[in-house]
């Protein structure tokens, strides 16, 4: 008996074949689902990972790039060490928010596949929601 690739329930004797991006390419893979409303769901985050998964290693570049050069880079030109110490914790801040808006930061879809897409988005968006009440303590506390 296999399970639904949306909400890993029993008993998914319907499968849907879809193109996914993964690893640099896109792949056709064909997903169990159980009802109409996973297959829907199942189809709109292949849509949606398509979209935001080619520009995944770009962005986290980007992200890296600006989450050390904004804090350093004002730290250097004012002298001042509150920018590290308040920048940093609002790059972190943001991100949880980024992660909590776009729940798609996996490149790969093996995660997927084990605890299912609803549990993983789930997963996402908390792990979103503890940076950004991280950040926010972090500002508070250097304030």
């Amino acid at each position: 008996m296999t399970r639904c690739a949306y909400c890993k329930k029993q008993g998914a004797d319907k499968k849907t074949s879809i193109h996914i991006w993964e690893n640099g390419s896109l792949k056709t893979m064909k997903m169990d689902y159980c009802s109409g409303a996973c297959k829907q769901n199942i189809l709109d985050f292949v849509k949606s990972h398509n979209k935001f998964a080619p520009y995944y290693g770009g962005i986290a570049l980007v992200w890296l790039l600006l989450f050390l050069a904004i804090p350093f880079a004002m730290k250097a030109i004012t002298g001042n060490p509150k920018y590290i110490s308040v920048g940093s914790p609002a790059m972190i801040a943001l991100m949880g928010v980024i992660l909590v808006i776009f729940p798609l930061g996996l490149s790969n879809t093996k995660y997927y596949e084990r605890l299912g897409i609803k549990l993983t988005t789930l997963f996402i968006r908390l792990t979103g929601l503890l940076m950004v009440f991280t950040g926010i303590n972090m500002i508070w506390t250097a304030v």
